[in-house]
């Protein structure tokens, strides 16, 4: 099973090729739905290294609501005197990253 660094890795060349590969032109509204999810599922895999239902040190996000989880990621991009990792991973993310963060997970059925 690969490490925590190895997602970290995976993750962010994974987050460049959506960067490079850029949106879908037309009215293919079912396409970019799709590419929504799948950039949301990408972006909350960050999430799941540590908030995870078997993780013992930090808690899970199962049972958070959509505003719950929109609220604390955008109150820890906005802590400019915020030093932890959550700090810096959100300040990492653009408004839109955030919402289709906290929509991916606040949707997700993770039992």
């Amino acid at each position: 099973m690969p490490n925590q660094r190895a997602w970290s890795v995976l993750g962010s060349l994974s987050l460049l090729g959506l960067a490079a590969c850029g949106g879908a032109d037309g009215p293919q509204q079912s396409q970019n739905v799709e590419q929504s999810t799948g950039k949301a599922s990408l972006l909350a895999t960050a999430c799941s290294g540590c908030h995870s239902d078997v993780s013992t040190g930090i808690a899970s996000l199962q049972g958070y609501s959509v505003e719950a989880l929109q609220l604390s990621l955008s109150n820890y991009k906005s802590d400019a005197e915020g030093t932890t990792v959550m700090h810096r991973l959100a300040r990492g993310y653009s408004e839109t990253d955030i919402a289709l963060i906290s929509q991916y997970l606040g949707a997700e059925d993770l039992e």
